[in-house]
């Protein structure tokens, strides 16, 4: 439904019924704010009447009103905002609030020390500052303070750091798969050689120059090695997996004789 004159009484009803205690603050607050604003002025009007101010008519009211609702304005402000954006607002409360508990003191007795203040200049530039004071609260809502450049720091290594594998910390480990036919290319390379000899293990597991891996584990499970030997040396020789040396290693294995 959309607020329009009419319907306002419909939408004051429903804000009531749906939160009863929000409604009942709202107008505790509002009634005690009446009453003090109209006491607070009152004062006011009071130290505009003196013989040594003599501001009187709708310039005292002016005066008197502005102050009372510009504290109020400012107050909210400050609970709005956050960080340094509070400060233009804080500044206007604190004035504000300080003309106003000054003019209620001095209203309390003209031969009081604050009643000696001049009352007749501060009322000629309340109107103008409540002017300012607002434009200034308005066009700061979205002021931050500016930042400082930050220096761009180059970040040396720590000495305390034990390199791991000759790279630096965090810098992923490149690798490359190495094919069968690569591993066998470069062992027949390294056998012209004339001092070469075959790569064994501690298992006694040897590879032969020129064989491919298909043949090597042929040739091991013919001469009766472990499976897991096998596995060990394949994945160190060929530089494969451990699930690619096993199926490799299925391939060869002979099924047992069953009975007939």
């Amino acid at each position: 439904m959309l607020w329009t004159p009419r319907a306002a009484p419909i939408h004051l009803v429903s804000w009531v019924r749906e939160d009863v205690d929000r409604a009942w603050a709202a107008l505790v607050c509002f009634s005690l704010g009446a009453i003090a604003l109209a006491g607070s002025a009152t004062h006011v009007l009071h130290v505009g009447a003196y013989p040594h101010v003599q501001v009187q008519g709708w310039m005292v009211w002016t005066v008197a009103g502005s102050l009372e609702v510009l504290a109020a304005y400012a107050a909210w402000e400050v609970r709005r905002r956050s960080g340094w954006n509070q400060v233009i607002p804080a500044l206007v409360f604190a004035m504000a609030l300080a003309f106003i508990v000054l003019a209620n003191l001095a209203a309390a007795n003209q031969n009081s020390w604050a009643a000696t203040l001049p009352w007749a200049e501060a009322f000629a530039v309340a109107p103008p500052l409540s002017f300012f004071s607002v434009a200034a609260i308005a066009e700061t809502r979205s002021w931050t303070r500016p930042s400082r450049p930050r220096r761009a720091h180059s970040r040396r290594p720590h000495t305390n750091e034990r390199p791991s594998s000759g790279r630096s910390r965090g810098t992923p480990e490149l690798q490359l798969p190495i094919d069968a036919d690569d591993a066998s290319r470069n062992l027949a390379v390294s056998s012209s050689e004339p001092d070469t000899q075959p790569t064994s293990t501690p298992g006694k597991l040897v590879l032969q120059p020129g064989e491919s891996r298909s043949e090597s584990i042929a040739r091991w499970v013919q001469e009766g090695h472990s499976r897991r030997s096998i596995l060990a040396a394949g994945s160190s020789f060929f530089a494969v997996s451990g699930s690619t040396m096993k199926r490799e290693l299925l391939k060869h294995r002979q099924p047992p004789d069953h009975a007939a």
